[in-house]
This record gives C-alpha cells, sequence and structure tokens, in this order.
C-alpha cells in the first residue's frame, strides 16, 4: 500500500466518521422530539379528563338540584372553589374546581402537576376574567412535568341556560 492509498483510506475514514457522527446527532434529535411529543399529548390527556370531569358537575351550587333564574343566585366570584370539607370525589358543581392542585405520580413515564381555575366571563369578551357573577364560567386547567418542556393549558366554558 503505498502513500496515496494510505490516504484514500484515512479520508474515507474520516467520512465516515462524519457521518455517524451527524446520523446519531439527528437520531438524538428526533428520539427528543418524540418524547416531548409523547408527554405533551399525555399532558393534554389529563387535562382534558379534569375538564371533562368539571363538566359533569352542576354549573353552580345554587343550580345543583334547583333552576335559577337571576344572576344574584349564583356563587360571588371570590367564593369559587371547593366549599368546606369537599374533596374531588364530593364535587358538586364546576366551580369547586377552582385552584385545584393535584400531581399524578402513578404514571409509568412522568409525573405531571395538574392546576385549575375558574372563572366568570363575558360571553362576549371570554378571554378575559370578569369579577360578577355572569352565565357563563371558564375553566383552565395548566399541565406540567419536569420533563416536558411546555405548559399544557386547556380551557372550557361552562355556560348555564334555564328554559321556562
Amino acid at each position: 500500500m503505498n502513500t496515496g492509498q494510505t490516504l484514500l483510506s484515512l479520508g474515507a475514514f474520516l467520512l465516515l466518521g462524519v457521518i455517524i457522527l451527524r446520523v446519531n446527532g439527528n437520531l438524538a434529535i428526533t428520539d427528543n422530539v418524540v418524547l416531548n411529543t409523547k408527554f405533551s399529548v399525555l399532558g393534554v390527556s389529563l387535562a382534558s379528563s379534569l375538564v371533562e370531569e368539571a363538566s359533569n358537575k352542576s354549573f353552580d351550587q345554587a343550580t345543583d338540584g334547583n333552576a335559577v333564574s337571576k344572576l344574584n343566585q349564583l356563587t360571588v366570584p371570590a367564593h369559587l372553589g371547593p366549599d368546606n370539607g369537599e374533596t374531588l370525589s364530593s364535587f358538586n358543581d364546576c366551580d369547586d374546581f377552582n385552584n385545584y392542585d393535584t400531581t399524578i405520580t402513578d404514571l409509568p413515564s412522568a409525573h405531571f402537576h395538574l392546576h385549575c381555575t375558574v372563572t366568570y366571563v363575558d360571553p362576549s369578551n371570554p378571554d378575559v376574567s370578569v369579577n360578577h357573577a355572569t352565565w357563563n364560567k371558564k375553566i383552565t386547567v395548566y399541565a406540567t412535568s419536569a420533563l416536558s418542556s411546555d405548559t399544557i393549558k386547556v380551557e372550557s366554558i361552562f355556560s348555564y341556560f334555564y328554559f321556562r
């Protein structure tokens, strides 16, 4: 083997090494994206489940079994949240989820922290909370995980309709 062939062999090995490093780098990036997507989907599922659970409850404490026709009969904004002694299993209206916090630790892949807020909103501008009772409440659930780079935010609006 002469000097030219040795240089060609070294160049080929160098080129092979660079290609292998690029492929490994791309695989690592792809794995990271796949894991982030997995945790995002899991976070959306957990947050959506909590919104669905809240949607199965009464609109307000006053509407739990009764019809309400005046806004002043609804819970005042300062008292949104669970009543004394209420836990998740005994929540009876959607605003009981206000300031609800939980950490899901029984998943094999990650731990998720869920935080809920419930506010009254004006139907003409549902992105802004109002400080008075309306026929519309918005629940916002935030899901975070140490293994995910994003905070998941799921929102839904519950409205009360009374037909005579």
